[in-house]
């Protein structure tokens, strides 16, 4: 039916359910034990889902945790940012990038950074996220270090 508004919902998720979409989106072709992050069953991590017509379609995780070789306590990492093929294009990772910075503002969050894959370079950019250093390789292809503050 054209014309019909898809319903979107932001909420937190399980855990789980996180890293059932990490696989699916993000690393297929990698073994089930990397979609386990450190951090993610700390109290104040943060797994939120994007849910386009009640089905799970978008997720991203927010943790405590400063870039390598910092020390900033008011540091936060994005991990997972990731939505299926068939929801791209309808603004659900900006509201789950959104989410994840209205939680880590209530932690008294002061920054946020991620490795963003390079090709979601302009993603980044348009929710205000700066580059930082030279694009490096992962086991999931091309990233650069982006960040930005919370506020």
């Amino acid at each position: 039916m054209a014309g019909i508004k898809p319903r979107i919902e932001v909420k937190a998720i399980p855990v789980a359910e996180a890293r059932r979409l990490r696989k699916a989106i993000l690393r297929p072709d990698l073994p089930p034990e990397t979609t386990i992050y450190p951090g993610d069953d700390a109290p104040d991590t943060f797994h939120a889902g994007a849910f386009l017509d009640g089905e799970l379609a978008g997720i991203t995780t927010a943790l405590r945790e400063a870039p390598p070789g910092q020390d900033e306590p008011g540091a936060w990492r994005l991990r997972g940012v990731a939505v299926a093929e068939k929801a791209r294009g309808l603004g659900l990772g900006r509201l789950l990038v959104q989410a994840c910075l209205q939680h880590i503002d209530a932690q008294e969050g002061v920054w946020v950074w991620a490795n963003g894959r390079t090709p979601s370079l302009p993603f980044y950019r348009a929710l205000g996220f700066q580059v930082q250093g030279e694009e490096y390789i992962t086991d999931s292809g091309p990233h650069y270090r982006v960040w930005r503050a919370v506020t």
